[in-house]
């Protein structure tokens, strides 16, 4: 533990401080400790600060002694044996014996490390995640910051080169173009959409899977930003609250970034109209839809708004004259969603990824198997007991949490919670305020839970069940250990023929897909409703249009979940071609949806027998697709020792490096190490270079190259240059690797390191004008001159400060004898 943190907690256990000075002495040092990147010591004083809670919170009995237990065990675990006050070592004293917590000689609270019984095997990983052991991928990454970091935020530095160039990239978009960003878990997505916002005056829309996620990106871009005028006019839209500021500030334009749901843009009258609007005026220009990777799963098996706010957007971007720019903003994207979403979103000839996609080094795999629910259900219970927390236990059903959480409080806990399908709006939110402020340890849960508000230090997950995709189990996982310290998951299934665990996996999947008959019968009932407006090849209809098979009883309970397949059937249709939607909109009067769409082929439509055909193959396609991830999932859990997880992970994600802290399949972690730079693909976007301003080419004539004699590389001044670049308006200075800028002056900089692999898959980023630093090293020197000198990059500006005597190997030749360029002193600029 840092010292300091130790400090304040001794006084505190020797009684010279209270709770609340202690607490608010260590919670103080959050920020310096964050800033420095001591990420561990970071982590030990947030669980100190979660102790003063506790004990709050045990002292008020609002939380009963087990819960006390079950939260000292870690904490004396992760920070070591301390003193507590007399209310806890008593506490530990009488009842700590479960929880192997014990009171020594000299009055310290110790704890003897028990493991569960199945996981005795695994106590390496276990210990790694009780140590906060740091990898080697902790290493700062930082990369320096430019004049949109110091003008419009708190940061001075981007997380990472990856983080700048995805914000250069989103920035520097075209109009009429899709971006496709991919930055793994904790890379600063979120800044990309808040220099959107902060960077122009128009309307940036955001579109996120859930309330309580808006408001989390809504508090953090408040938290960032620091251009007051972007700041007050940002907002986060809900359902049930006064709407009235937020429709004025769209249509007075002054409204900078909206975060809200597609249900919201979709079902409310006024914030529909209010942004279609403002898309016809020009005012709306981003369009940011993120965790895209939910969208076609979501979409389909429920939730269908995600995907009709494709239809919607596609109109918004007619209505603008084709001037807006789409964003789609995931951690880690398989090929198959790639393709879905470039589908549903995408500009046409117009789609650009910039992918750095990255597998989790942080979690260590645990697989074990129960033949039996009750000694299943038994485990996990245990595991709740002794395995790291804060902690989130996965289940299929709401049933499952439920009667988890009611064996739990049998047994004296009361501060665990269960969050499924079927918990409300209301207490959704506050179970996800309570879960990020560290109230409780525990969270029991469905597929619900997953798309929240992010808690950076979550220990263990474990799956008492089997997700029915290798895709949602990653996902899942990855809601630990996104502070970069380690975590565990524990995949514990259930094996049986009929009501094994692989066998509910894929009934999940196979309900979700129509068979071709019911896609047939849905599409015909729509078509011959009297009820829908039919005008030669154009539809309108009612998504509650019942289908003609449904018996008087079925009809009657049709509802939401029949609108929703009829949904699910039409954006199929729409995907492959059969049909186009053109417009979607919701009826608040009729609660439901209406769609208008073409029919393409009317011959095709009206053919049952070939279209049943055709409908066979696409539903076995999308069958195929859809099992494919339930196979991946079942080859783990039947075959868990075979291959590296991280091995099977990149199955899915192909452009990511084969990862795993550890798993069944080895000791240890994988050979295979991550790339410094993880940049994994070229970003193909075709935008000239802006005009040179007058100074540059006072200076540079007609060439787009200068040489800045450099007689003496010691004495170059990379703070100097910079401000030299800014004066002749060049975007970007490039730096030697073992120097550093201190002053920011408005460019980009990018150590060598960083323009290697920039110029290799951004090169466009590059267009308006490189300062480029050599060092004197010849292999460097050629390295740098390269890479500047293709990939179109040849034809960008570029002023070169070297010696005029660098030898250019590939020419043969000095730089001052082959360039043909002016010769130039900064000094005299």
């Amino acid at each position: 533990m840092d010292d300091c943190i130790k400090n304040i907690f001794q006084r505190y256990t020797d009684g010279e401080i209270d709770n609340s000075t202690a607490n608010y002495l260590i919670s103080s040092q959050l920020p310096d400790l964050s800033k420095a990147g001591r990420i561990k010591d970071y982590e030990q004083a947030v669980y100190c600060c979660t102790y003063f809670l506790r004990y709050r919170q045990y002292d008020s009995r609002k939380i009963s002694g087990k819960d006390m237990l079950l939260f000292l065990r870690d904490f004396v675990l992760y920070l070591g044996r301390l003193r507590f006050p007399q209310l806890i070592t008593n506490t530990v004293q009488n009842a700590g014996g479960d929880f192997g917590l014990y009171v020594t000689d000299d009055g310290f609270v110790d704890v003897i490390e028990k493991i569960p019984e199945c996981l005795k095997e695994n106590k390496t990983s276990i210990d790694e995640v009780y140590e906060l052991k740091e990898s080697s991928s902790m290493k700062n990454r930082s990369s320096f910051g430019d004049g949109y970091l110091y003008k419009f935020t708190v940061f001075k530095q981007y997380r990472s080169i990856e983080q700048k160039v995805a914000v250069h990239s989103a920035l520097e978009l075209p109009d009429n173009h899709t971006l496709m960003i991919s930055l793994p878990t904790g890379g600063g997505k979120s800044l990309v959409t808040q220099l959107l916002a902060a960077s122009e005056r128009r309307l940036t829309l955001v579109i996120v899977p859930t309330v309580s996620l808006a408001k989390d990106q809504w508090l953090q871009a408040k938290g960032c930003l620091t251009d007051e005028n972007t700041r007050k006019n940002i907002f986060y839209y809900k359902g049930g609250a006064d709407k009235s500021d937020i429709i004025y500030a769209i249509r007075s334009k002054t409204a900078r970034l909206i975060v809200t749901s597609p249900e919201a843009v979709i079902k409310s009258p006024s914030l529909n109209q209010a942004l279609r609007d403002t898309a016809k005026n020009g005012f709306l220009h981003n369009v940011v839809i993120d965790e895209a990777h939910i969208v076609p799963d979501w979409g389909v098996h429920f939730r269908p708004d995600f995907q009709i706010f494709s239809v919607v957007l596609k109109e918004m971007q007619q209505a603008s004259g084709n001037r807006l720019r789409t964003y789609l903003l995931s951690a880690t994207l398989s090929d198959d969603v790639v393709e879905t979403l470039f589908s549903l979103f995408g500009s046409d000839g117009n789609n650009v990824q910039f992918r750095c996609d990255a597998l989790r080094p942080e979690p260590r795999y645990v697989f074990t198997k129960f033949h039996d629910s009750a000694k299943r259900m038994d485990a996990v219970i245990e595991m709740i007991r002794m395995l790291p927390k804060p902690m989130i236990v996965y289940v299929i059903a709401p049933e499952t949490a439920e009667s988890y959480c009611s064996m739990l409080r049998g047994k004296g806990y009361q501060n665990i919670y269960a969050y499924t399908g079927k918990t409300n709006d209301d207490k959704r939110e506050e179970l996800l305020e309570k879960w990020k402020n560290n109230e409780f340890d525990v969270m029991i849960a469905t597929s619900a839970f997953g798309m929240g508000v992010d808690k950076a230090n979550v220990r263990t997950i474990i799956h008492a069940c089997v997700p029915e995709t290798l895709s949602r189990f990653y996902q899942e996982v990855g809601r630990s250990g996104r502070d970069g310290l380690p975590s565990l998951s524990v995949l514990a299934t259930l094996s049986s023929d009929e009501s094994g665990d692989l066998s509910v996996a894929f009934n999940l999947i196979n309900k979700s897909i129509l068979t071709p008959q019911k896609l047939f019968i849905r599409l015909e009932s729509i078509l011959h409703n009297k009820e829908n407006f039919l005008d030669d090849d154009t539809v309108s209809a009612d998504l509650n249009t019942v289908p003609s098979n449904f018996s008087e009883e079925e009809a009657k309970v049709a509802g939401m979940r029949n609108a929703y397949w009829n949904a699910s059937t039409l954006l199929l249709l729409h995907r492959q071609g059969y049909i186009k939607i053109e417009h979607a909109e919701y009826n608040v009067q009729k609660k439901t949806y209406f769609f208008t769409f073409k029919v393409l082929d009317v011959n095709l439509i009206n053919d049952e027998t070939k279209l049943m055909n055709l409908l066979e193959a696409d539903r076995a396609k999308e069958f195929k697709m859809r099992t494919s991830g339930y196979h991946k999932m079942s080859n783990i859990v039947n075959k868990p020792n075979a291959k590296c997880w991280g091995r099977r992970f990149v199955s899915l994600f192909p452009l990511a490096q084969p990862i795993c802290g550890c798993c069944p399949a080895h000791e240890g972690q994988s050979a295979v190490t991550e790339d410094k730079i993880r940049i994994r693909q070229k970003e193909e976007v075709d935008l000239k270079p802006d005009e040179p301003s007058s100074l540059l080419r006072q200076y540079m004539g007609p060439f787009n190259d200068m040489l800045v004699p450099v007689h003496n590389y010691a004495d170059i001044d990379v703070d100097y240059i910079g401000e030299k670049a800014r004066k002749l308006d060049v975007s970007c200075v490039v730096y030697p690797d073992q120097v550093e800028p201190v002053k920011e002056t408005g460019c980009m900089y990018l150590s060598h390191s960083e323009f290697l692999a920039v110029a290799e898959y951004a090169p466009w980023i590059l267009r308006n004008g490189m300062m480029i630093i050599l060092t004197g090293n010849l292999y460097i020197d050629n390295r740098i001159y390269e890479a500047a000198n293709h990939n179109g990059i040849e034809n960008f500006r570029k002023v070169w400060c070297c010696s005029p005597d660098t030898m250019i190997l590939q020419k043969g030749k000095t730089i001052e004898n082959f360039l043909n360029c002016r010769i130039c002193d900064l000094e005299y600029v």
